[in-house]
């Protein structure tokens, strides 16, 4: 492989690179959308040479220089996400240029909706996917002249997503659980049905490139590990943090911090993870290595441990509907077009953001601190986040909790509750705790300096992410 070839050094360009190189107006600005986070999706990358270089030329034009200065937080970030949404909606209009979006009649069941939907389109070819749906439900006399199409859209994958439908499933047994495929679905799902989910997916961004009123937003809070996936990226025991927080603090915490190879009272632990059904009836130990019930976990093999627990239980689990799924998106959009993006922005991309209240935020939000500098401090939040646009105000959500959406009951729904807390510390970044949805705001001279901080913070302040 021609990417596997290149040293590690040449890879590591900050994602300061990455926001000035989208932020250039104009058509100088180079598309180089190989990203990367570790070694590993250096060693990993499944790219062939003719895409790789595809992504590392620019979009109209060579620029023999890029130069990078101090980046302005919020504008320039926010330019390079659009200017990566532009690049990727006109690829994938390209892509399917010679498909006519003339309307295609599709009659769906309201009381059925998934299983009739894929009925009605499960001998499409690709050039059917193409086509404009108009959409009409049994026994009901809307006329499609949009409306009709969105509801559909809406409908089919809020229940495709849904946890109680089987598709998918959360590792917290709470509605703000972020989703990802389930291993254990009832016997009537097939793979078929994840390849049918992804071809979904696929079609609201096909419909999101056309623009205007064709844009389709998936409804669905997935999982961090999943969305990784999507994009290539190798997972690592760090999105236990945000996909399984239980799990995070109760295991993987306490091996991180604690001297393994201290005295006897240590729990014995072993490569190896014991597997249960959905009923929480004992299945099998795996495990995670050969031989790994033998191997014991110590000091210096931890690490290796995560990883490997990381890699069974948010990726080879559920390997096969995994790609089930990716099976079905690549139809429509090629998947080295989703190298671009990180898992953050391509959920921005596919599911938007929820409108988020700034009242119902800041009635169920638990706060934390005393004091006049403090109630200082959070007045100037609540201002800022007032200020703040629809997307900055998703980032921040995400920043805080790892998800832009929020259940459909609100902030009053979010499990645990958004906490507000103060930072031991002076004009620093704020920092989250996401398995407990906790912002920690240090304190600041002004308020244009907490404005400039947060910003940069939740645009900056997530898994770094380098590109080639």
């Amino acid at each position: 492989m021609f990417v596997q070839c290149l040293p590690i050094h040449i890879v590591r360009i900050v994602r300061i690179g990455l926001s000035q190189c989208f932020s250039l107006r104009g058509d100088v600005f180079p598309i180089l959308s190989i990203l990367v986070t570790t070694k590993e999706r250096i060693t990993n990358c499944s790219l062939s040479l003719s895409k790789f270089i595809f992504l590392c030329i620019y979009t109209h034009s060579f620029a023999t220089k890029i130069s990078i200065g101090n980046p302005i937080a919020g504008d320039s970030v926010d330019r390079s996400l659009q200017n990566k949404q532009d690049f990727f909606y006109s690829e994938v209009r390209k892509a399917h240029a010679r498909h006519a979006h003339d309307k295609l009649a599709l009659r769906v069941s309201r009381a059925d909706l998934v299983r009739s939907s894929y009925r009605a389109t499960r001998h499409f070819a690709l050039a059917d996917w193409c086509r404009n749906f108009d959409v009409s439900f049994q026994g009901e006399q809307g006329v499609d002249w949009g409306g009709v199409r969105r509801e559909w859209f809406s409908q089919l994958c809020a229940q495709l997503f849904d946890r109680k439908f089987g598709l998918f499933v959360s590792c917290q047994d709470s509605p703000a659980g972020l989703v990802h495929p389930n291993p254990d679905r009832p016997p009537h799902l097939k793979l078929k049905h994840f390849e049918f989910a992804g071809k979904i997916v696929g079609k609201c961004l096909y419909e999101s490139a056309l623009g205007g009123a064709y844009r389709q937003l998936v409804r669905a809070r997935l999982a961090r590990s999943f969305l990784a996936q999507i994009i290539g990226l190798r997972v690592h025991y760090k999105y236990f943090e945000q996909d399984d927080p239980e799990l995070y603090l109760s295991k993987i915490k306490y091996i991180l911090e604690t001297d393994l190879d201290a005295s006897d009272s240590v729990p014995e632990i072993y490569f190896a993870d014991d597997v249960y059904d959905s009923s929480g009836k004992f299945v099998e130990t795996r495990d995670l290595v050969p031989n790994g019930s033998t191997i014991r976990v110590r000091n210096d093999n931890k690490l290796q441990y995560l990883d490997a627990l990381a890699q069974w239980r948010l990726a080879a689990r559920w390997r096969p509907e995994t790609d089930a799924f990716l099976r079905g998106l690549a139809l429509l959009v090629p998947p080295h077009l989703l190298a671009i993006f990180d898992e953050n922005e391509l959920e921005l991309l596919a599911c938007g953001t929820d409108e988020v209240c700034v009242a119902d935020w800041r009635a169920h939000a638990l706060v934390a601190g005393s004091g006049r500098d403090w109630e200082r401090r959070l007045a100037w939040l609540w201002a800022a986040v007032g200020s703040f646009s629809a997307e900055e105000r998703a980032r921040l959500l995400q920043f805080t909790t790892g998800c832009a959406q929020l259940p459909p009951g609100g902030f009053q729904e979010l499990d645990p509750r958004f906490q507000i807390t103060a930072a031991p510390t002076f004009g620093a970044l704020p920092t989250a705790h996401t398995c407990f949805n906790q912002l920690c705001l240090p304190d600041y001279d002004s308020y244009e300096q907490l404005v400039r901080a947060l910003l940069w913070a939740i645009n900056e302040g997530g898994e770094g992410f380098g590109m080639i």
